[in-house]
């Protein structure tokens, strides 16, 4: 399952898991930790490769294997190979997790609609530095990252994305495909509708609605309800154009 690049990344991190006490066998390696594969080698991607290794950094739980990606050039990124094109997850073993690393919540649903059907597991990354509290849901599939604080009851759909730095606030709900680039800001009580998208620093006051499918441009502020697909942008942020379902 492994070719010779990912075997260099492989044995430099069983190294240095030795060093720190972790494992003290190869085999110990690989008998506990699941096998993971990114769909997806663009930036974000690259990104979920690192938050890997951060979570394995803290406690060994995921071997990645590699990427899938319809238009990926090269044999490698950044050390991990290029398996082939998406359809190629039929031929993976049974065992491994896919995470999929869109940022677009259209395109990522449309993937993981035709992932699906292979019947794979999709694994649910948090990175270590992320807050919650005990009283907060994560659905299968999502992706939090880096210094994300998530306050309490707050639930959080299947297949999400919250990127570096975001916070989301009390007793507030993310469906399903939501994605949250770098900063973005939900205060309490807000109910974000399934495959909402919001640009980097937007943010939504206390006690309010985003229609499904919408789209909240970077830096904008969300002051009243916004209807489902909608495009929004400004301060406040103004709905300009209705987007296909």
């Amino acid at each position: 399952m492994v070719d010779g690049a990912t075997s260099t990344r492989m044995e430099i991190w069983e190294a240095e898991c030795w060093v720190i006490g972790f494992v003290n066998t190869d085999r110990e390696v690989h008998g506990f930790m699941k096998e993971i594969v990114i769909v997806g080698a663009g930036g974000f991607g690259r990104e979920v490769a690192w938050l890997v290794e951060e979570i394995n950094a803290v406690s060994p739980e995921w071997r990645l294997v590699g990427f899938l990606d319809d238009a990926a050039s090269g044999s490698t990124v950044e050390g991990y190979p290029i398996l082939g094109p998406i359809d190629t997850v039929a031929g993976l073993g049974p065992d491994i997790h896919l995470t999929c690393a869109i940022g677009d919540s259209r395109l990522r649903r449309r993937l993981v609609g035709r992932l699906e059907e292979s019947g794979r597991r999709f694994a649910t990354l948090i990175h270590p530095s992320v807050l919650r509290s005990k009283y907060v849901a994560i659905g299968e599939g999502s992706t939090i990252c880096a210094g994300t604080i998530l306050t309490t009851n707050i639930n959080i759909g299947k297949q999400c994305l919250l990127n570096l730095n975001c916070k989301v606030g009390h007793d507030s709900t993310l469906g399903d495909f939501t994605s949250c680039m770098l900063a973005v800001n939900i205060a309490g009580d807000v109910t974000i509708e399934q495959g909402c998208y919001f640009g980097l620093n937007a943010c939504v006051i206390n006690q309010k609605r985003v229609g499904e499918w919408s789209i909240i441009g970077a830096g904008a502020a969300v002051v009243k309800d916004i209807p489902a697909r909608s495009l929004a942008v400004g301060v406040p942020a103004i709905p300009i154009r209705t987007l296909d379902a």
